[in-house]
């Protein structure tokens, strides 16, 4: 046994006074801790979490399904979470090696945990207990951490879908769409994609009262005509004011444009009726005046991929369009002649 994981085992505890007490609570109460532990040099620390994560791979792969989700992988994945971020400052090159590989593992992990149905036959508020997880791990100041909280996600919903409760089914909307205005473009992106599987299994009713609540919304935040106000006759406190509102306001017109992205994402070969009022709010975000460069550019290529995948029976699809919705299609999709 190597120093590392000698003085690992020896931080667990085991002396006469702990003989009678559950192994299995000290040595989880240690993995648990072992992110924010401060007993450990880098190295030490890298190989204790390399062993935490084979302790969560061997539990999901070779575990017993009724208990090690509830025991023992659940109270594990913040950890598993929070093991995605990276050192900073001056590392040698061997120590990114063996931190870029621990990281990738962890990957692994948290994707075989997302991706596994055992919630369903453990403690019934299991699925309760990583949704609450997810929803800490959504506000986590680490990138990467949100984006693999979308991720994960995604592939939980998809798996559990038939097993949620209606207020499960609603914490789930609520964290994706929490992350589309996340100003990490990789995190709105993973969680676009997550959001769009998830709304396909709701309702028709559901949706199309989604789809109203987002319009109102995203009409709202249509970005105004700036007026010409020089900065020298604002406070500080005014200017800093003018400055928060702007950015509550980019907020919401990117989550909201997000929102009726995922939508029409979601019917990419039929035209229900709210998709031609979704993409008719979607058009009015494509100018540069009126909205940021990401959101111009996910407007655009949302349209163009609706226009791309209803081509083969365009005629029948454009009878659910009205003259006006069909325009404001057109004008986001088509290109500028040369000579126009």
């Amino acid at each position: 046994m190597c120093y590392c994981h000698r003085k690992f085992i020896n931080t667990l505890g085991y002396g006469k006074e702990t003989r009678n007490a559950d192994p299995g609570v000290a040595i989880m109460t240690q993995l648990v801790g072992l992110q924010d532990s401060t007993l450990y040099s880098f190295k030490e620390k890298n190989r204790a979490l390399g062993t935490a994560r084979k302790f969560v791979a061997y539990c999901v792969h070779w575990g017993d399904a009724k208990s090690e989700f509830s025991q023992f992988i659940v109270p594990l994945l913040p950890l598993a979470f929070k093991s995605l971020q990276t050192t900073e400052g001056e590392v040698s090159a061997e120590d990114r090696g063996i931190e870029a590989e621990l990281v990738k593992g962890f990957r692994y992990a948290i994707a075989d945990i997302s991706t596994s149905c055992v919630a369903a036959y453990g403690v019934p508020e299991d699925i309760t207990r990583v949704l609450a997880i997810l929803k800490d791990m959504s506000e986590h100041e680490n990138w990467q951490i949100r984006q693999a909280c979308a991720h994960f996600l995604r592939c939980f919903q998809g798996v559990h879908k038939f097993l949620l409760s209606e207020e499960q089914a609603n914490t789930v909307l609520s964290i994706a769409i929490s992350l589309l205005s996340d100003d990490r473009r990789e995190v709105s992106t993973a969680a676009t994609s997550a959001l769009t599987g998830i709304l396909v299994t709701m309702p028709q009713s559901a949706l199309e009262e989604l789809v109203a609540k987002y319009i109102k919304i995203a009409n709202k935040s249509v970005k105004k005509k700036k007026k010409k106000v020089v900065e020298a006759e604002l406070s500080k406190e005014e200017a800093e004011e003018k400055a928060i509102k702007e950015k509550q306001r980019a907020k919401r017109q990117q989550r909201s444009v997000y929102v009726l992205c995922a939508v029409v994402m979601g019917r990419p070969y039929d035209t229900p009726p709210y998709i031609p009022e979704a993409l008719a709010a979607l058009s009015k975000h494509s100018f540069e005046q009126r909205a940021s460069l990401g959101v111009r550019e996910e407007v655009k290529r949302v349209c163009s991929e609706f226009k791309r995948t209803h081509t083969d029976n365009w005629e029948a699809h454009k009878k659910q369009f009205t003259r006006e919705q069909l325009e404001a299609l057109e004008d986001v999709v088509s290109t500028p002649h040369y000579y126009a």
